[in-house]
């Protein structure tokens, strides 16, 4: 059998994966939006380096746009097979592409606006519509983590938890041919230990291949807080001694919820006054939230005993959830201390960018960038120091404090991924064979492959390039 590398490899995103049996069976694992690829867009006929009907099988290990973007392309360019995955991911996923589309298509129309007639026919058309976005989702099949199930007789599946995202799974394939089993294990997107809402991710037992992220190689979380005490200080220094705002970009699907739980744990403990308001100004959060009450199975034990007593996770006083753009415009012009929090978390679209252009003069007020920021986006210039920062074509100074904190990264650390990986092996009782680092710039995965070679693994791990097969 063959594996293939077609994304996600020497990069962070978009993630896929083809296993190809010596039969011709065809599974796909990820079909994620290729961020690189999307700064330099390509017609849907080029997404694949394959034909999109050839495949017998997708997998999608989580919602995230970077595992899921590319579905509907996928399915609209022929795919009409099943795309397994757990029922929370089939959930969210569907909020994702709807929005992802939604994005997509404002985005061409603002192009076209902009540009002269004879130069239309070059800006790229969207990667799919939103009716292709429900042809996609009708063809998901939910699978529940911890329950096998046997394709054929040469293919078997089984989900175990990822703690990367509410029902973000890896995903461990049994594969037989002339009578020879083995089993490879793609982990996805792991979390962090003791992460807020989800459980802790599951490593693989007795498996042959690992293909595992490695995104933080190289590094480590910075902040050694627990997520209350950390978030406490920001509110307590910015809202209640200097009266200021709060304003945190976050991701719609994960982080805000995660904030905002802690927000709430915070409010309970009586540590939050009641005069004090928080404001999640982002449509897609407020459509994603609710899918963590309706699985209260994937909660870990913290938030699970927290909802039972509470009887739910988000709503408390004082929190008030924007979603048409009349309530936006309320909040722009309310000037009270409070805390804002808005997508999108590296600052680059969404509505965030605007209440940071309205705060961001302000000295009292605090912009608190709660996860990575890719290179260029606006989040990531925000944290270079500069004095001045150009935000939708008008230059602002930069009075207010601007702070970071990675005590809500949903992804393990250098020593996490290292410690998975090792404990896969022993689990595996040394049959892991070899061990694929994905999901990582190339210095980050270089610094996992050398760190695990001087472990004695300089045989077993394997940083693969774009587009590399190798024969299991």
């Amino acid at each position: 059998m063959k594996l293939s590398f077609l994304g996600a490899a020497k990069q962070v995103t978009g993630s896929m994966y083809l296993i190809t049996l010596e039969s011709g069976y065809k599974i796909l694992i990820d079909c994620g939006m290729d961020y690189e690829m999307k700064k330099n867009p390509v017609s849907r006929g080029n997404l694949f380096p394959f034909e999109p009907v050839t495949l017998d099988l997708v997998i999608l290990t989580h919602a995230h746009i970077d595992h899921s973007g590319n579905l509907p392309a996928l399915t609209a360019g022929g795919y009409k097979g099943p795309i397994i995955c757990t029922p929370a991911t089939a959930e969210l996923t569907e909020f994702l592409l709807f929005d992802s589309a939604n994005i997509q298509w404002n985005d061409y129309r603002k192009n076209l606006g902009r540009t002269k007639k004879t130069r239309r026919d070059f800006i790229p058309k969207p990667l799919f519509t939103e009716k292709q976005v429900q042809e996609c989702v009708d063809q998901f099949l939910t699978l529940h983590l911890h329950k096998p199930f046997k394709i054929n007789d040469q293919v078997s599946i089984k989900l175990i938890e990822a703690g990367h995202l509410l029902g973000a799974a890896s995903v461990e394939l049994t594969l037989t041919e002339k009578g020879v089993t083995q089993k490879i294990g793609f982990t996805g997107d792991l979390g962090r230990s003791n992460s807020k809402l989800v459980k802790n991710g599951e490593v693989f037992s007795d498996i042959n291949y690992l293909v595992t992220e490695s995104t933080y190689g190289g590094r480590k979380h910075l902040v050694e807080k627990n997520p209350e005490d950390e978030l406490l200080d920001y509110i307590q220094k910015t809202c209640i001694e200097f009266r200021g705002r709060l304003v945190i970009p976050a991701f719609s699907v994960g982080r805000t919820q995660a904030i905002v739980f802690t927000i709430h744990q915070l409010k309970q403990k009586g540590f939050i006054p009641s005069w004090l308001k928080v404001f999640v100004d982002s449509p897609l959060a407020i459509k994603s939230t609710p899918v963590y009450e309706r699985h209260p199975y994937l909660l870990n034990e913290e938030a699970a005993d927290f909802l039972k007593t509470h009887g739910n996770l988000f709503h408390f006083e004082g929190i008030e959830y924007l979603e048409g753009m009349d309530e936006h415009d309320e909040l722009m012009n309310y000037f009270e201390p409070c805390i804002i929090i808005s997508a999108a978390g590296m600052v680059e679209g969404g509505r965030i960018q605007e209440h940071v252009s309205n705060n961001i003069e302000n000295p009292y007020s605090t912009i608190l960038i709660a996860g990575y920021c890719a290179d260029g986006t606006l989040g990531h210039r925000l944290l270079q120091g500069q004095s001045s920062i150009r935000i939708k074509n008008t230059e602002r100074n930069i009075y207010a404090k601007i702070a970071r904190t990675d005590v809500f990264s949903s992804h393990p650390d250098h020593d996490e991924v290292k410690n998975y990986v090792l404990t896969a092996i022993k689990n595996s009782d040394q049959k892991l064979r070899k061990v694929f680092l994905v999901h990582g710039d190339i210095p980050h995965l270089q610094a996992m492959q050398d760190d695990l070679a001087a472990s004695g693994l300089s045989d077993k791990v394997v940083v693969p390039d774009m587009l590399e097969e190798f024969y299991l």
